[in-house]
Order: structure tokens, then C-alpha cells, then sequence
């Protein structure tokens, strides 16, 4: 049985209101943990990498990973991370089309295979250059960083044009869910280091810190830490919300994609998974626990489940390969086994073009325990 957590519903509940602000996160998660949901095999999908050939072709890959277990594909309908591609059908400005995602929908109405469209928690499309350079991360380190030219989740106007790319997708498509990836900061790994210097992350540091400039001495001020993590998750929080105003106005199951890190990245990125999954706020949570060692993967999933005590259902995202590298189809299974054991509601495996026949033959096995 699985030890009661030591962080309590209301201590959350309350935490996170406070960082949304004005009551906006007033939904609290239920305690009622009778239900137990249902156990599942899910996959991460490109739409440029899988689904190619002909309608034949592609239904036969379809039934072959349902026969597998695989009940639920979270595909990816843009590319990452400028968002200049779109593969479904759109008239958004910006956007090189090419609508892949009506022949694969119906496709899973046949096969019983479901698709949740995934959308980049921090876009947009019709900006010009000098519009999306002015909206994006600006590291200020001397040379610049990869990461500058990314757009900045602090700008309203580029949290609006994700929802209206999603508000699209949902219009014309008609999606079953969605999951939102990448909601959260795109500084990965560098928001300590080199704080954003865009003008309006400028503008918010003045308004905690009394003037625009932040650096990594300022940061190591227990005080100014504290302040600089509020000012991003307040932003992320209020993005999340209204994205689930926007699901739940069209019925739709809402999932997101989680760092894996809760205290280190995730928390640092404006990602409060916990307190989102704590107040009921997203219907449940894939963390992206990829790890090459099975002892590590599920420490950080026991960990996980811990902290969330049974408040939302968690996929634990078991990378079959990814730029971390890969594991074998074995190596997956154990992975999967240790997940259910920790009790985790199943798994979501990260990338469906990673598998390979073994694979399926491996998880048919596997869902047996489902």
C-alpha cells in the first residue's frame, strides 16, 4: 500500500490559488480515491515520422498497435520548436499545411486506436521576424544561447495564440482530448543561469525586484528565488487554466506532458504539475521519466506518486528512445512492470516510431496485466 504523502490536499489547494492569484485556481481535486482509473499503454506519435504509406499500409499499423495494448497515441502536430509545420488541416497564417490528421482519425474510429492531438504549450503563427524575435527568450549570455530565439511564456499575446492554434484544432477536428506539451518556460536547464531579458519578463522583475535586471548573483538570494519561481508559475498557471476552461467547454480529456524533475526543472520552468494534479486541474499526467537505468526510473516515478498520493492518474513516459538514447525492448517491460507495481495507471511510451516488432510482440505480453 502506498505511504500517505506528508504534503496535505489543502496546504496544496491553498498554495497554488495564492500562485494563480485572485482565486482563479479555485477547482480542488476530490479525495474520493475509490475509482481507481483505468490501466493503460499509451504512445507519443509524430505525424512526419510515423503513418506514411498508403491508407492500407497505415490501418495495418494501426491494428498492429492496438492488438499490441496501445489504446491512446498522443500525436504531434507540429514541428518542435518553431511550430512552422501543421499537419492537419488549418488556415491559420504561418503555417506550411499539410493535413495528415483527418485520414489518421478516421482511421482510429476504425481501429479503436484513440488520438489525442498534442499542442506546444507556448506557441504561435503569423509573426513576423522582428515580432517573434521581440516575444522570445533572451539569455544575455555573451554570444548568445540555443535557447534564445524560443518564445517567452511571459508575453500574453503569445499565450493567446496558443489557444487560439488549439481553440483550431478542436474546431475542425474535433479531437476526443488533447495533451499540451511544453507548457511551461522553453529555458531548459538555463532559467538560473540566465534569466530571460525579454521586455516583458523585464517588466515583471521590476514589479518584485523594483528594477529590470535579474542575474544568477540575485538568484542566489533565498528571498529574490522565491519571488523570480512565483512570478513563473503564477504565468503557467493562468496559461493551464485557460486552456482548461477551453477543453472543458468542448468536452474534451485534457492531459500534459511533465517534467520528470518536479523539484529541480519543472518547478524552476513554472511547471507545478503537483498543485495542477492536486486541484483536479488536468484529467491526468504523463511525466517524461525517461531513464536508460530501470532503478532510476523508478525511483523518480516513486517519488512522483508519492508527492501526488493518488490525486490524478499518472502514465509514467518510459523512453524507448530519445535523445537521452535507448533501451531495449526488454529493458521497456521491466520499466512498464515496475510501473504498475509502484501503481502508476499505466504507461506512455515515447516514440512510437521507435518500435519495432519485438516491441509490440513484448507489450501484448505485458498488457495481459492491464
Amino acid at each position: 500500500m502506498r505511504r500517505r504523502s506528508f504534503l496535505k490536499t489543502g496546504f496544496l489547494a491553498s498554495t497554488a490559488a495564492a500562485l494563480a492569484g485572485n482565486g482563479r485556481a479555485g477547482v480542488v481535486a476530490s479525495t474520493d480515491k475509490s475509482t481507481a482509473p483505468k490501466r493503460k499503454i499509451l504512445a507519443w506519435s509524430h505525424s512526419y515520422l510515423d503513418f506514411q504509406g498508403e491508407e492500407a499500409d497505415v490501418r495495418r499499423e494501426f491494428e498492429r498497435a492496438r492488438n499490441s495494448g496501445i489504446e491512446l497515441l498522443f500525436l504531434f502536430i507540429h514541428s518542435v520548436p518553431q511550430e512552422n509545420n501543421a499537419w492537419y488541416n488549418t488556415d491559420l497564417p504561418g503555417f506550411v499545411v499539410e493535413d495528415r490528421l483527418t485520414r489518421l482519425q478516421r482511421i482510429s474510429g476504425e481501429t479503436g486506436l484513440e488520438i489525442h492531438p498534442v499542442i506546444l504549450g507556448v506557441s504561435d503563427t503569423g509573426l513576423s521576424k522582428s515580432v517573434r524575435a521581440a516575444r522570445s527568450y533572451a539569455s544575455g549570455a555573451p554570444g548568445g544561447h540555443k535557447r534564445d530565439g524560443t518564445l517567452c511564456a511571459t508575453w500574453e499575446a503569445t499565450r493567446a495564440g496558443t489557444l487560439r492554434i488549439a481553440a483550431d484544432v478542436i474546431a475542425r477536428h474535433e479531437p476526443k482530448g488533447l495533451q499540451v506539451d511544453f507548457i511551461r518556460y522553453w529555458d531548459t536547464g538555463i532559467g538560473l543561469d540566465w534569466p530571460c531579458t525579454c521586455a516583458a519578463c523585464r517588466q515583471g522583475y521590476r514589479e518584485f525586484l523594483g528594477h529590470d535586471s535579474l542575474t544568477a548573483a540575485d538568484l542566489k538570494n533565498p528571498g529574490i528565488l522565491y519571488k523570480y519561481l512565483q512570478f513563473r508559475n503564477v504565468i503557467i498557471t493562468s496559461h493551464l487554466l485557460n486552456f482548461r476552461r477551453l477543453l472543458k467547454q468542448s468536452g474534451l480529456e485534457y492531459s500534459i506532458a511533465a517534467r520528470a524533475d518536479y523539484f529541480g526543472s519543472a518547478l524552476v520552468e513554472g511547471q507545478d504539475w503537483l498543485s495542477w494534479g492536486r486541484q483536479g486541474l488536468v484529467d491526468f499526467i504523463c511525466p517524461m521519466n525517461y531513464k536508460l537505468d530501470r532503478k532510476e526510473h523508478r525511483e523518480i516515478l516513486d517519488l512522483q506518486l508519492q508527492i501526488l498520493d493518488g490525486a490524478v492518474p499518472v502514465y509514467s513516459g518510459i523512453g524507448r528512445k530519445w535523445s537521452g538514447g535507448e533501451i531495449t525492448a526488454e529493458e521497456m517491460i521491466r520499466q512498464a512492470e515496475d510501473a504498475l507495481d509502484l501503481g502508476a495507471a499505466g504507461i506512455s511510451i515515447f516514440h512510437f516510431n521507435a518500435l519495432r516488432e519485438a516491441d509490440f510482440l513484448a507489450l501484448k505480453e505485458f498488457a495481459k496485466r492491464l
